[in-house]
This record gives C-alpha cells, structure tokens and sequence, in this order.
C-alpha cells in the first residue's frame, strides 16, 4: 500500500476528498460501489463477486492500491474509484490484471515506470461534473508521486457484436494508436480498422 501522505486529501473547491483506502471497511466501500455499477448497473459478473454482500471484487484487490473518492459533507460514503497497479505491485500479483487478454511485452520491456488503472466508475449522482475532476486530481498525485511514465489499463464495450462497434473501434485505430515501440497486442486479436477514416463521424463514434 502507498505511503497515503503522497496524496493530498481535500480537493479545494470541489466539494470532495481523495485518498488511497487504508482500511478494510474503505476498501469494501469501493468494492460496493463496484458492484452497483458493474455488476448491477452493466451487468457483469465474476468468480469472486459476493452477491449477498454486494462486492465486485477479484483476486488482483489485495494488490493494488484504491484510490476512493469520497463527499466532504458525507467522508464515510465512496462515491468514486480507481484501482491503480504499478509494476512492483504486479510482480508480487504474478501478472498485471490485463495480461490474460493482452501481450504486454511492449510495455514491460519500455524500461518505462508503468501504473495500470482499472475499476475507474463513478456513483450516478456525481457523473460529469466536479467529482471526476477531483479524481482525477488524486490521480495526477499518485502519478506525480511515484513518477509514473506509461498509465494503461482495459476498458469495455457494451457487447461484442464487432458490426455494432465497428466505428468507435475504427476511431481508436486511425487517430489514438500508441506509438508502434509500445503497442500492445490482443492474445486474441480482432482486427479494428474496419471502417475507413474519411467516412468517420467522430460524435456518432464516441
């Protein structure tokens, strides 16, 4: 677990805090908020989820470090979070989270300060306004404090029907590949350039 004096708690201005969970109770907060949104809200599931105590949880939690965001009226309630792995943390873990779906050699031979977020979900209430800013306060502390070069992590699509994706995929491979020496690889690789760049409609696509 992070040193949590390398983040700086209130967020001024914001109405929120951000620190690094330190204790079981904020760390099953997280987790709780976890299950209202991925597994209540998106409908995901996973071995280790609690339903009866409603917990999204997996095996890679005892290793990563949850950064929680919490009101300044209400410091008891989690209404934010990210996961964040750094390399160290994932040597002790075995692999970083993504490794079952993706080649992460590219990265892990950069030499480069690596930092894997993931499980980033906001509670309903406070989306697209203050609280993300303030998270992502917290997180530009903990990059700055650990001197992270390379932040990565998965994200999801609603579905896996690839026709219904094809321009949001097709916009990520024309204008936000990575730079070739640290382009990662799916294990199974589903071809994104699906739709020529010219007739994007970025809106639509985002």
């Amino acid at each position: 677990m992070t040193d949590p004096a390398t983040l700086t708690d209130a967020r001024p201005g914001t109405g929120f805090a951000v620190r690094l969970a330190q204790s079981r109770a904020e760390i099953e907060a997280a987790q709780r908020l976890r299950y209202a949104v991925f597994v209540e809200e998106l409908g995901g599931d996973g071995p280790m989820v609690d339903h009866a105590a409603r917990l999204e949880r997996d095996r890679f939690d005892p290793f990563f470090d949850h950064l929680i965001l919490t009101p300044e009226d209400a410091p008891g309630e989690v209404v934010g979070v990210y996961r964040l792995l750094r390399s160290d943390a994932a040597a002790r873990a075995g692999q970083f989270y993504s490794e079952d779906e993706y080649d992460l050699d590219p990265l892990k031979r950069s030499g480069r300060r690596l930092l894997e977020l993931g499980r980033s979900c906001l509670h309903p209430d406070h989306r697209g306004g203050a609280a993300l800013y303030a998270l992502w306060q917290g997180l530009a502390d903990y990059v700055f404090a650990h001197r992270i070069e390379i932040l990565f992590g998965v994200a999801s699509f609603h579905g896996t029907d690839v026709a219904r994706l094809a321009a949001p995929l097709s916009l990520l491979h024309h204008r936000h590949l990575a730079p070739e020496p640290l382009r990662v690889r799916a294990r199974q690789f589903q071809p994104m350039d699906l739709l020529p760049e010219a007739t994007l409609d970025r809106r639509a696509a985002m």
